[in-house]
Order: structure tokens, then sequence, then C-alpha cells
């Protein structure tokens, strides 16, 4: 590749008081060490995404009205780290919505996940998402961070360094990010050519 690449962090709860802030901020503070690919996130809660109500499936038609913006942020982008909240064993609607309203701008790129919740740390949720990567042709990865925020539960994000729980999101965040680069690396070329 010639450039460096680019790696879309799309955070995926809107919610008040959302307690997934401080996974958001320990992810970008590891991303931000990295000299390997660039990295840009996006909020969904900053984001006017509008309900997809199109009449087309976006496979198939135009874009829908108000999703100009997002659509660039993703085609832009060789891959995705997607960081979701756990709601009754599912991820947030509004998560959904913004995967919907695209379709092409997703497709054949990999996708790595960093869930939060209780004691399941979320990955019930990533579970359901990971069947949403495969109808719109994204790749997904299969090293993952399952993050629980119970208080006293491990991994903790909140751990300090040396910890038990700081060392399994280490060894997590490393298989993730080499899984997540190594198939970005292989895709965009393959992407690339039958473009041409």
């Amino acid at each position: 590749m010639d450039k460096l690449p680019h790696i879309l962090v799309i955070f995926g709860s809107t919610r008040q008081g959302r307690r997934g802030e401080v996974v958001v901020q320990w992810l970008m503070d590891k991303l931000a060490l990295r000299t390997d690919a660039t990295f840009e996130l996006a909020d969904l809660r900053d984001l006017a995404i509008p309900f997809f109500d199109s009449p087309t499936s976006p496979a198939r038609g135009p874009l829908m009205a108000g999703t100009e913006a997002w659509s660039e942020q993703v085609r832009q982008a060789d891959g995705f780290i997607f960081v979701t909240p756990e709601y009754n064993h599912g991820y947030p609607a509004v998560l959904k919505n913004a995967i919907d309203v695209l379709y092409n701008e997703w497709v054949h790129k990999p996708a790595a996940i960093v869930s939060y919740g209780g004691f399941a740390a979320g990955y019930r949720g990533a579970q359901q998402l990971r069947q949403v990567f495969i109808e719109t042709k994204m790749v997904p990865i299969r090293d993952q961070i399952g993050i629980s925020l119970v208080p006293g539960v491990t991994p903790n994000i909140e751990n300090e360094p040396g910890s038990p729980g700081a060392a399994y999101l280490e060894r997590s965040y490393n298989a993730m990010m080499n899984e997540l680069l190594w198939w970005v690396a292989a895709l965009t070329p393959a992407r690339a050519a039958s473009e041409s």
C-alpha cells in the first residue's frame, strides 16, 4: 500500500450517561501510539444519521438523503473497529441504523469489535453484530476485546498497569490489532483490483 491504512473507530452508543466513554478513551489512547495506521473516531452521538426509511436498499439504490457525509467517512476507511455496549443481549439500535443506511461502503473491509457491558462484557451483543457484518460483506475478524464494567470483575478497564485485567486487555488488544491490520493489508489491494 502506498499510504498508511485508515481505520474508522465507530462508537455505537448515544445514550445519556453512557459508560463507554472510558472504553473509547482507553482505546483511542492505545491507537494514538501506533505508527502503522491512521485512526479516526466516529461518535454516533455527534452524527446526524437519519433513520433508515428508503424504499430501496442502499445496495441497489441511491444514497438516502442526509447520509452523504457518513457515506464518505465510511468509504474512506480501510477497516473498522466497532465499540459497542450490550443492551438486552444485543447491540444498540442506533448502531444498526448507522450500518443499514449504507451498503457498498462496507463491502470487503475487515471489522473488529470492542464490546463492553456487565458480566458478559458485551459478547452477546457482539455476536449478533457479527451476523450483520457478514450480510453487508464486511469481514468480521475473530479476535476481539470484551470489557466488563462491573467493579471487581476481570478484565476491568480501570485495573492498574501490571494487574491481571490489564495484562488480559493488552493481549486482547494486540491480537485484535494484528489480525485487523493483516486483513486490511490483504483486502485493500484485492478491493482495488476488483474496482479497476
